[in-house]
């Protein structure tokens, strides 16, 4: 038992827990869309998420002030994804939504900062930038779903003869949304509201970006941390 809480321990204070978070992120990724299709995508992605929300509590806890923010944030999040799923409300979804996104906003931050802290650029860090980058996939995904939420008939779907609903409509604005991030746009998913077309235009220009900034961020700590040896 000590053992095994010395080892949780170490993990609360190294990098490990992002290359973690990184592991459920990819296993979260590649399987929701896939469970939307099949019709088990409100279970799956739960339990993948809920793992998100764990590991992203244990990433929080270096900064004492964000960490406190993020675990709060993290376990309001965690009650509401599960009371959403076992009373599929139009309301609960909302809220529930809602809490998620802004605590992947803040997890997002908070991963940034540990992994572009001062130091020399490890696997555990750039897993952790990688992580963040996945992450930006998941807010915009989010995003879009509580925007069709409110306002039904944002997003003209080709493969649906009607608007759809629930699960199906997440898991394909979670497809639509790495399709954005990624700059791929098949064009078979439109948005046609103003808001998500805004957000749309939002998320490719930071798809754009983000791996631009974060190799010149890390390229720049690995110098400076080769640098220090050299003085030292």
């Amino acid at each position: 038992m000590r053992r095994i809480m010395s080892y949780l321990s170490q993990l609360w204070v190294t990098d490990i827990a992002l290359t973690v978070l990184l592991f459920f992120l990819v296993i979260h990724i590649f399987l929701s869309y896939s469970l939307g299709v099949f019709g088990s995508f409100r279970l799956g992605s739960t339990i993948l998420f809920s793992a998100i929300l764990i590991t992203g509590t244990i990433v929080a806890s270096r900064n004492r002030i964000l960490r406190t923010l993020v675990f709060s944030w993290a376990i309001l999040a965690f009650v509401f994804t599960w009371v959403k799923y076992w009373f599929p409300h139009q309301i609960f979804a909302l809220i529930g939504n809602s809490l998620a996104l802004v605590f992947l906003v803040l997890l997002t931050a908070l991963i940034l900062s540990q992994a572009f802290r001062e130091g020399p650029t490890t696997f555990h860090r750039i897993t952790g930038a990688v992580a963040a980058y996945l992450m930006v996939g998941l807010m915009w995904s989010l995003a879009y779903y509580l925007v069709a939420l409110l306002v039904p008939g944002a997003f003209n779907i080709q493969s649906s003869p009607g608007p759809m609903h629930g699960e199906s409509l997440q898991s394909h604005l979670f497809y639509f949304s790495f399709v954005t991030l990624t700059t791929i746009g098949y064009g078979d998913i439109v948005p046609v509201h103003p808001i998500v077309r805004m957000l749309t235009i939002l998320e490719g220009v930071v798809g754009q970006l983000f791996p631009a900034i974060l190799i010149a961020r890390l390229v720049s700590l690995q110098v400076q941390a080769r640098r220090g040896e050299k003085k030292q």
